[in-house]
């Protein structure tokens, strides 16, 4: 009975190591993800940084030289300097998470995006820029700024604490590469319409 006993031993040995290699690699695998969904935001926040400094160019680049209103002038510059400063403060807070990784640090990631997402549109619909054509360009850039940091938010790990209602909130989106950011600004905010008065110049507006 001993021998057959001891029998079983390697058998039982070859097991555990075996749900050990499964075990490491579902670990790794986990870490590669939660390591890809900061590498994405990283990629990507600088070119939507340069995007919400560029709305505030907008105004020096319309072709004809053409002057708008003060106010025109005033609520889109407060548009840029406001998506600035908020994207600024969140590509931070990815660069200190990803140094050091810890719950608070997750948590103000995900404050500051709320934020984005509530106080954007509430600052672009409060401006109420006059000329149509310049009022479609810059909510075309903020609406880009806006889908890219929600899809941000639809990448970070959900850890299994918070309620499955509020899990389940965030549908996974397709983040687009730097590449293609800069591809639909440059189509949607700079492309030409046809309009000599109203097309900006290429110079100031492109995002390269």
């Amino acid at each position: 009975m001993m021998k057959s006993s001891s029998s079983r031993i390697p058998g039982a040995i070859s097991k555990s190591k075996t749900v050990l290699v499964i075990a490491l690699s579902i670990s790794l695998l986990a870490t590669a993800c939660s390591t890809q969904w900061i590498s994405i935001a990283l990629a990507d926040l600088p070119v939507l940084t340069q995007m919400a400094l560029n709305i505030g160019t907008i105004i020096s680049t319309l072709q004809s030289g053409q002057q708008i209103s003060s106010a025109d002038a005033a609520a889109i510059q407060n548009i840029s300097s406001q998506a600035s400063k908020d994207l600024n403060l969140l590509q931070a807070l990815y660069n200190d998470y990803n140094s050091s990784p810890s719950t608070s640090g997750l948590q103000k990631i995900q404050s500051v995006i709320a934020d984005i997402n509530q106080s954007l549109p509430a600052i672009l619909q409060a401006a109420h820029i006059g000329d149509p054509v310049l009022s479609t360009r810059v909510a075309a850039g903020v609406n880009l700024i806006l889908s890219t940091v929600a899809s941000f938010a639809a990448l970070i790990p959900q850890t299994s604490a918070r309620p499955t209602a509020q899990r389940m909130a965030h549908p996974k989106l397709a983040v687009p590469k730097a590449s293609d950011l800069k591809k639909q600004w440059n189509q949607q905010v700079c492309g030409p319409i046809g309009n000599s008065t109203l097309d900006v110049s290429p110079t100031g507006c492109l995002v390269r």
